[in-house]
């Protein structure tokens, strides 16, 4: 049964561990983005890149004569292994970025999520440009099985993080294909009509954004 949500998302004190966030790609977003061929854009927001937030803001820093408001969490994949990083207005509150908030299946499911992706940053799972051209074959038409068994390798190492399943995080994860495992790995099924692990950008953003049930936010974004 799917759990009704109702909050909204109309600043960063908004946001909560699961939800998506989607941004402008810089270098090597960009270069990866070529070699896919997909650009995906509604009116100035660009969804080139993709994080998943893990922490809300956590109130005021109370270091002496530095007061100031913690930002919320977000995991991001980069080539060097998956980072955790804080949002700040400046550069992830604009007209450009965007955040979506997927319906649960189940109370505290996007916790979950969110824990998968710190594991993704303790384990250190990186992605090279093997990936994206992985990638980019399939999308372009070539299909092979070992192509696909390629993308969707996963580690030998098995996680159990609390709750009645197991975790295999991926050998490789761009952004996208991390942002997809958390949830899949929760037990959620986020990108529907592709195998495991082939997930781009583009295709993540077009099949959440007006997904029924989900809430979108970012500076001027309605509902």
């Amino acid at each position: 049964m799917t759990v009704p949500e109702v909050a909204t998302i109309n600043s960063l004190a908004d946001l909560r561990p699961g939800d998506i966030m989607f941004i402008p790609g810089v270098f090597p977003v960009k270069l990866g983005r070529l070699m896919l061929g997909e650009s995906v854009r509604i009116g100035r927001r660009s969804f080139d890149h993709v994080g998943i937030v893990v922490e809300a803001g956590s109130g005021m820093d109370a270091w002496p004569g530095h007061q100031r408001w913690q930002g919320p969490r977000l995991v991001q994949a980069m080539p060097g292994g998956a980072e955790e990083i804080e949002l700040t207005e400046a550069t992830h509150w604009t007209d450009t970025v965007s955040y979506v908030r997927l319906p649960e299946d189940y109370p505290g499911q996007a916790v979950d999520a969110a824990a998968i992706a710190r594991l993704f940053v303790s384990e250190g799972v990186r992605y090279s440009f093997l990936s994206y051209g992985a990638l980019a074959l399939w999308r372009w038409g070539f299909t092979a099985e070992r192509l696909a068994r390629w993308i969707a390798r996963t580690r030998p190492e098995m996680y159990p993080l609390g709750w009645p399943r197991a975790t295999r995080l991926p050998v490789e994860a761009i952004c996208s294909v991390l942002v997809d495992q958390c949830w899949t790995l929760a037990g959620h099924q986020v990108v529907t009509g592709t195998r495991p692990q082939i997930v781009t950008p583009g295709m993540l953003a077009m099949q959440v954004w007006n997904r029924p049930g989900v809430v979108r936010g970012g500076d001027g974004v309605l509902g």
